[in-house]
């Protein structure tokens, strides 16, 4: 079983939400061949959304999404995952159009020799210029990502894989994936860096590609808590 973790959300500074998130919805279940439970998350949209009739969508209403941002939904989906006992989590963004490429990253991953101390991500449109994910198509291979000069070293959150066991080496000591002390954007690159330490590996799929449609509009709150 796969899990697939996805936090949406529409407003006035995001008027596209609801469409964006069915066109992803649609794409996942046309594309996706392995059986999977989409844990949807709706970050107080300006009304809750109407589930398409699709099967093992659970789908959770937040009323106020300044109480725990982006981490906190992120982090109640990856323990809904881990209990369900999914055998890969992907987490991934509302505004992204699924592939039969997710076969791929999917089979890949779960025979990768480092599965279980590693995280992975697919190539895509719509990131910054110097991230190792950035194409406008499909190439071959397998890209270890490292601290090279002029490169971001992380994978980029709007999709990425892991397994339990990856889980389990860099969750927190509350269960927390995402550090709760930045609930919004950068929580993956914090949990990133806390997983180098623990001798875990990031890698990019080249054989694997997605739009990635980039809506921005998200209320945020940059800050750190003691």
């Amino acid at each position: 079983m796969i899990g697939f973790v996805c936090i949406m959300h529409q407003s006035e500074l995001r008027p596209n939400g609801f469409r964006l998130v069915r066109k992803m919805i649609r794409s996942l279940y046309k594309s996706c061949e392995r059986d999977f439970i989409l844990y949807l998350f709706d970050n107080a949209s300006n009304k809750k959304f109407e589930v398409p009739n699709y099967k093992n969508i659970r789908y959770i209403y937040i009323e106020d999404q300044m109480i725990r941002g982006l981490a906190g939904p992120y982090n109640d989906g990856i323990k809904m995952a881990i209990s369900d006992e999914c055998d890969l989590i992907i987490l991934i963004n509302d505004d992204v159009i699924i592939s039969d490429s997710i076969n791929k990253f999917i089979n890949t991953i779960l025979s990768h020799p480092h599965k279980n101390i590693s995280v992975y991500g697919p190539l895509s449109n719509g990131l910054h210029k110097n991230s190792y994910q950035l194409a406008n198509e499909a190439k071959k291979g397998i890209k270890e990502i490292t601290s090279e000069k002029g490169q971001f070293k992380n994978i980029n959150g709007f999709m990425m894989a892991f397994t339990p066991e990856f889980y389990h080496i860099v969750k927190l000591p509350n269960g927390d994936f995402c550090d709760m002390r930045k609930k919004w954007g950068g929580g993956e690159e914090v949990m990133q860096d806390r997983a180098r330490k623990l001798g875990c590996r990031m890698f990019v799929i080249k054989e694997c590609w997605f739009d990635h449609k980039r809506l921005s509009g998200w209320a945020k709150i940059e800050k750190w808590k003691k």
